[in-house]
C-alpha cells in the first residue's frame, strides 16, 4: 500500500465521521428546460447582474433570464460563438468568455475584445477574476491577463513576463484564477500559486497540496481558502501553515470532468460538484445531495450560484438550470427518504431530541435527520401527539388508542381505548387534553401514569356525543377552549361553558382553533375561512378574518411571537399581526395540501408543517417578514419588429404599427402572486392588471403619454411605488402646425398677389371701362371661390370614391364625441368591411374592384340619412356615422344599408357582374359612459371581427349583439 492510498484511506474515514449525519432531504427543485425558453440543457456558467437578471451560459447559447422568460442573446447582439465557457459581472459590465472569444457587454451589444489582432479563446472554468484596483484578470489558452481601461481604451497584457514565465513555467500553464486585496491565487501547473507584492509562492505536496489540476479557487467569508482538483478539495485556514485536505468522503469525486464547482451560498456554506450532485460543507461536515434526494444532474453540476435574494441555482450538464426553491429555509421529506407513509398528520419531539412523526400509517422517529418508521403500528393512523413534562410522548389514533411512547424500549405502550381520537394537548400545569369524537377527556398527570377520564363537569354542557371536538389551545389568563364542528367549549378550571358556532344542521364545520396573545379567538373553517371571536357583552362574538374570508383552513396554530398559521389545501398563510405572507411548492414546502394537525412548532422556534405527501421544515421561520421586495422594470420597447432604446422624454415619430412594452419583476420567490399594473397616461385614466408583462398600444395618435407601471404581489398586498417614462408621438408633416401654418400663408399670398395685380390692372384702365372692370372683378372673385371650394373637398374626399377620407372621417368623429358628451346624446360608429374583396381584384383586376367600390359609396350614399356621414377608412374597409341613434333604434337602419349592398350585382365595363356582401362592426356611443374616438374605432373593429368569424354578411354590435 503505497503513501497516497494510505492517504486516501485515512481520508475517507476521517471524512465518513465528519459527514456525520447529513440529512437526507427531498429538495424542492425546479428545473428549467427547453420548454420554459432555455434551449440548451448543458449549462456552463451563471451570473446575476446588477439589476438583479440571472444570466445562464450554456454549450449553445447566452440567456438572460427575468423570472418570467428566457431571452437568448446571440448574432444580432455581437456574440459570433454560442459555446459560452465563463460568465463575470463586474459593475454593471458582463464579461463573457467562449472557446473562440471574450467578450463585454456595452448597453445592449456584446463587444467582442482582441489582443495583438487576434481572439482570446476562454476555456472552461473559473477564468475570471476582479483584482482590487478594479482590473479584470482572465485566463485565454492557459495564460494570465490582465484588462483596463486607460482614457477610453481597453488595455490587455500578460500579467506574467516572459522571463518569469521561463523562471517558472507553471506560471504559464494556468487553470483558475482568484484575487483579493493583496494578490492573485492561481491554479498553476499541478500546483497552487499566490502571486504577491513579494513574489510568487508555490503551494505543492510539501504544503498540503497534492499534484492537480486546480480547476477552482473559492476565498470565502471567514478568510479559508478553498480550491477544487480533479479529484480532491483542499482548505487553508486563515494563518495556518498548509492546506487540509477537505475532499467529501468515499469516491464520490472520481469521474472525469472538464468542469467542476465550488462556490459559497448566502450562509457561506461551500458547495462542490460530485459525481452524482452536489456536496454541502457546513458546520464542520458534508451533506451529499443526489438522486436519492431529487437532484438529477445528468452529467454532473458544472455551476452553482447564490443570488441576491439568498437562492440558490444549480447548472447541470444535461438537465438544464436547477433552482432550489426555499433554500437555507427549507427541509423536506417523503416516503424516498425513509417515511412509510406520505400523508403525515402530527409531529412531537421527546425530551431526548428526537421528532416522532406521525403518518396515516403509524409512527416515524427522526433523530438528526435520519428517519426510523416503527412498523409495529403501520395499521394505524397517528392523528395527534402531545409530550409530557417527563418528555415522553403521548400519541392518539383515529380508531380510539392512546399510547405513550417508551424511550427504553423504543416502543408504543398502551394505555387506553377511548372514542375516536382527534386531538391532543398538554397544557401549561402538565394536564393532557384528548379531543374525541364524543367529548373531551384528560389526564391531569400524564408522567405520573393513570388512565384518562372525562372533563368533570362537562357533563353539564348537555350531550356532547355528535361533536367531534377536533382542537383546542389555552389563553393568556389559562382558560381552555376547544372547538368542534358546531360549537365552542369553554374552561376556567371551575366550570364549562358551551357556544353555539353553527345550528347542527349547517352546512360550514369548524376544525381548528388559536388563542391569540390579545384574548380573541382564531377558528379554523374549511368552507368559510378563517374567524375572530371573542366574550363581549352579547356573548360570544365572532366575524370573518380580513383578508382570510374563503381559505380551506385545514389547521391553525399561534406561534410564540402571536403570529397565526393558517394551513389550507394550497399552500400556508402566515400573518405576522399587520402583513401576510403566502408559502407554497413555489417557495419550497413540499406539497401545497397541509394535513392533520398541520403544525408544530419546536423549541427552536422552527416550524414542522404536516402534508398530503411529505413533510416539511420551516427552519428560520423569523425571516419570513419582512416581506420580499419586489419592483418592475421596463425591460424593452418594440415597434415594427425593431428595439426602441426609449429614455425618458424621448420623441417617437407617429407610425400606424403598434407600440410594445415588456415588463419584468426580478423577482425569483413565490412569483405566483405578481401582478402587473399599467396605464398610459394621455391615453387612459383607469388601471390594467395582468400577469402577463407584455402592453400593446396600437396606432398612437400624436400626442404626450406617460407610462406609468408596478408590480403587485396579489398574495400579501405588497405594492412598491410606481416607475414611469414620459414620451412624446410627433406628428405626420402633414398634421403638423408648421405645414397648416405654410398652407395658410401661401393662400394668403396668393390671394393678395392676385388682389394687388387687379388693383394695378384696374388703375390703368379709364373710367369708361369701370363698369366692365367691376363684372370682372366679381367673375374673378367668384372663380377664386369655387377653387378654393374644390382644394376643400380634394383635401377631404377620397379620391376614388368620392367618399369622405379617413382624415376628415376622424375629425367628424371626434366632433360627434364631443357634440355627444355635451348634448348627451347617443351615436353609432360602423366599421364594414367588403366580403372577400381581394377574390374581386385576384379574379377580376383592380379596375373591376374599383368600379365595385364607386357602386358599394353609390349605393350607401343613396341609402343613409342626410345627417349620416360616409367615408372610406383604408381598402375595402368604410367607416360610418349615424347620430342620435343607439344600438335598439340602429339595427333596423343598419340591415338595411347591410341588404342594399347586396341587393344586385355590381355590373362591369364587360358585361360581368360582380356579387357583393359586407360585414359590419358596430359600436355605440354611450353618453354617460364615453369613449375616445380610437376607443370607439377599437370596438367597433372589434365587432366586425366577430361579424366575420361568425360568417360575414351580417351586423354585430360591440358586446356580442347581432
Amino acid at each position: 500500500m503505497n503513501q497516497w492510498t494510505r492517504l486516501a484511506l485515512g481520508r475517507t474515514l476521517v471524512c465518513l465521521l465528519c459527514l456525520g449525519t447529513a440529512r437526507a432531504q427531498q429538495l424542492p427543485l425546479r428545473y428549467f428546460g427547453q420548454q420554459d425558453g432555455l434551449g440548451n440543457l448543458s449549462v456552463t456558467a451563471l451570473a446575476q447582474d446588477s439589476t438583479g437578471y440571472l444570466w445562464v451560459g450554456t454549450e449553445n447559447g447566452l440567456f438572460r433570464y427575468n423570472g418570467a422568460r428566457f431571452e437568448r442573446f446571440g448574432r444580432e447582439q455581437g456574440l459570433l460563438q454560442t459555446g459560452i465557457t465563463a460568465l463575470l459581472v463586474q459593475g454593471e459590465r458582463l464579461w463573457v468568455g467562449t472557446n473562440e472569444g471574450l467578450y463585454r457587454r456595452d448597453g445592449a451589444r456584446l463587444v467582442p475584445l482582441q489582443y495583438q489582432g487576434k481572439h482570446l479563446s476562454i476555456w472552461p472554468g473559473q477564468m475570471f477574476a476582479i483584482a482590487h484596483d478594479g482590473a479584470l484578470l482572465f485566463v485565454s489558452a492557459r495564460h494570465l491577463y490582465r484588462l483596463t481601461d486607460k482614457q477610453g481604451d481597453t488595455v490587455i497584457e500578460p500579467y506574467f513576463s516572459e522571463q518569469q514565465i521561463e523562471r517558472q513555467p507553471m506560471l504559464g500553464d494556468i487553470a483558475s484564477v482568484s484575487a483579493d486585496a493583496k494578490g492573485v491565487w492561481l491554479g498553476c501547473g499541478t500546483s497552487l500559486c499566490r502571486s504577491a507584492a513579494a513574489g510568487v509562492t508555490v503551494w505543492d505536496g510539501a504544503s498540503g497540496v497534492p499534484a492537480s489540476v486546480w480547476w477552482n479557487i473559492l476565498q470565502a467569508a471567514d478568510g479559508t481558502l478553498w480550491s477544487r482538483g480533479e479529484h480532491a478539495v483542499i482548505a487553508l485556514a486563515p494563518g495556518a501553515p498548509r492546506f487540509a485536505d477537505r475532499a467529501p468522503p468515499g469516491d464520490v469525486m472520481h469521474k472525469m470532468s472538464q468542469m467542476s464547482a465550488l462556490h459559497s451560498d448566502a450562509a457561506q456554506a461551500v458547495l462542490t460538484s460530485t459525481d452524482a450532485g452536489l456536496a454541502r460543507w457546513r458546520d464542520g461536515r458534508w451533506e451529499l445531495f443526489g438522486p436519492r434526494n431529487g437532484l438529477q444532474s445528468a452529467g454532473g453540476v458544472d455551476v452553482t450560484l447564490a443570488d441576491r435574494d439568498g437562492g440558490l441555482w444549480i447548472g447541470t450538464r444535461g438537465r438544464g438550470l436547477a433552482q432550489w426553491r426555499g433554500y437555507g429555509q427549507w427541509e423536506n421529506w417523503s416516503s424516498v427518504q425513509g417515511l412509510q407513509d406520505d400523508v403525515i398528520l402530527s409531529f412531537a419531539r421527546d425530551g431526548q431530541g428526537r421528532v416522532h412523526v406521525g403518518t396515516r400509517s403509524g409512527p416515524a422517529l427522526m433523530e438528526q435527520g435520519a428517519l426510523r418508521p416503527i412498523a409495529a403500528h403501520a395499521d394505524h393512523q397517528w392523528a395527534d401527539q402531545a409530550v409530557d413534562r417527563g418528555g415522553r410522548v403521548w400519541s392518539g389514533t383515529y380508531p380510539g388508542l392512546l399510547y405513550r411512547h417508551d424511550a427504553s424500549a423504543g416502543t408504543e405502550v398502551l394505555v387506553a381505548t377511548l372514542p375516536p381520537i382527534l386531538h391532543l394537548r398538554t397544557d401549561r400545569d402538565g394536564v393532557l387534553w384528548i379531543g374525541t369524537n364524543n367529548g373531551v377527556y384528560m389526564l391531569e398527570h400524564p408522567e405520573l401514569g393513570g388512565q384518562p377520564k372525562l372533563a368533570p363537569g362537562l357533563a353539564a354542557v348537555g350531550d356532547l356525543s355528535d361533536e367531534a371536538v377536533a382542537d383546542s389551545c389555552q389563553n393568556a389568563k389559562g382558560e381552555q377552549w376547544f372547538v368542534s364542528e358546531h360549537l365552542l367549549l369553554r374552561y376556567d378550571r371551575q366550570r364549562w361553558e358551551r357556544y353555539k358556532l353553527l345550528e347542527a344542521n349547517g352546512t360550514d364545520a369548524f376544525w381548528s382553533i388559536g388563542c391569540a396573545p390579545d384574548g380573541r379567538l382564531w377558528i379554523g373553517s374549511s368552507g368559510s375561512g378563517v374567524w375572530q371571536a371573542w366574550l363581549g357583552k352579547r356573548g360570544l362574538e365572532r366575524q370573518p378574518a380580513a383578508r382570510l374570508k374563503g381559505l380551506a383552513a385545514m389547521a391553525l396554530h399561534v406561534d410564540r411571537r402571536g403570529w397565526l398559521w393558517v394551513g389550507t389545501d394550497a399552500g400556508i398563510v402566515v400573518r405576522n399581526g399587520e402583513q401576510l405572507r403566502r408559502l407554497d411548492q413555489e417557495d419550497g414546502l413540499v406539497w401545497n395540501d397541509v394535513n392533520g394537525r398541520g403544525f408544530y412548532e419546536d423549541a427552536d422556534g422552527s416550524m414542522w408543517v404536516a402534508t398530503s405527501n411529505g413533510v416539511s421544515h420551516i427552519l428560520h421561520p423569523e425571516r419570513l417578514f419582512p416581506l420580499p421586495a419586489v419592483d418592475a422594470v421596463l425591460e424593452k420597447v418594440m415597434r415594427d419588429g425593431q428595439h426602441i432604446g426609449l429614455q425618458d422624454g424621448a420623441s417617437l415619430p407617429w407610425t400606424d404599427k403598434a407600440l410594445n412594452f415588456s415588463l419584468a419583476s426580478l423577482t425569483y420567490q413565490h412569483r405566483g402572486g405578481l401582478r402587473f399594473r399599467y396605464r398610459l397616461e394621455g391615453l387612459e385614466q383607469g388601471w390594467s392588471l395582468s400577469a402577463t408583462p407584455d402592453i400593446r398600444y396600437a396606432s398612437l395618435a400624436p400626442g404626450s403619454y406617460r407610462l406609468q407601471f408596478g408590480v403587485t404581489d396579489v398574495d400579501t398586498g405588497t405594492t412598491p411605488a410606481l416607475r414611469e417614462i414620459g414620451f412624446t408621438v410627433t406628428p405626420p408633416w402633414w398634421r403638423t402646425t408648421t405645414f397648416y401654418l405654410l398652407c395658410i400663408l401661401a393662400l394668403t399670398g396668393a390671394i393678395v398677389t392676385f388682389h394687388r395685380y387687379r388693383i394695378r390692372a384696374l388703375t390703368r384702365r379709364n373710367a369708361r371701362m369701370e363698369k366692365l372692370v367691376r363684372e370682372l372683378v366679381r367673375e374673378r372673385t367668384q372663380e377664386l371661390e369655387q377653387s378654393q371650394d374644390a382644394l376643400r373637398l380634394q383635401a377631404t374626399q377620397d379620391g376614388l370614391t368620392k367618399a369622405w377620407n379617413r382624415a376628415a372621417m376622424m375629425e367628424y368623429l371626434e366632433e360627434a364625441v364631443l357634440r355627444g358628451s355635451q348634448l348627451r346624446r347617443p351615436f353609432l360608429v360602423v366599421l364594414l368591411d367588403l366580403d372577400h374583396f381581394k377574390r374581386v381584384n385576384d379574379t377580376y383586376g383592380h379596375l373591376a374592384g374599383d368600379s365595385v367600390l364607386r357602386e358599394v359609396v353609390a349605393r350607401l350614399g343613396g341609402a343613409v340619412r342626410s345627417s349620416d356621414l360616409v367615408g372610406r377608412y383604408g381598402g375595402e374597409e368604410f367607416l360610418l356615422l349615424l347620430p342620435e341613434l343607439d344600438q335598439a333604434r340602429g339595427v333596423a337602419q343598419l340591415e338595411r344599408l347591410r341588404r342594399v349592398i347586396e341587393a344586385a350585382p355590381v355590373p362591369l365595363d364587360d358585361g360581368q357582374a360582380i356579387d357583393v356582401t359586407a360585414s359590419f362592426g358596430v359600436a355605440e356611443f354611450d353618453p354617460a359612459k364615453p369613449l375616445a374616438p380610437l376607443e370607439l374605432i377599437g370596438r367597433a373593429d372589434a365587432a366586425l371581427y366577430r361579424a366575420k368569424a361568425l360568417g360575414r354578411n351580417r351586423v354585430v354590435f360591440d358586446g356580442g349583439g347581432a
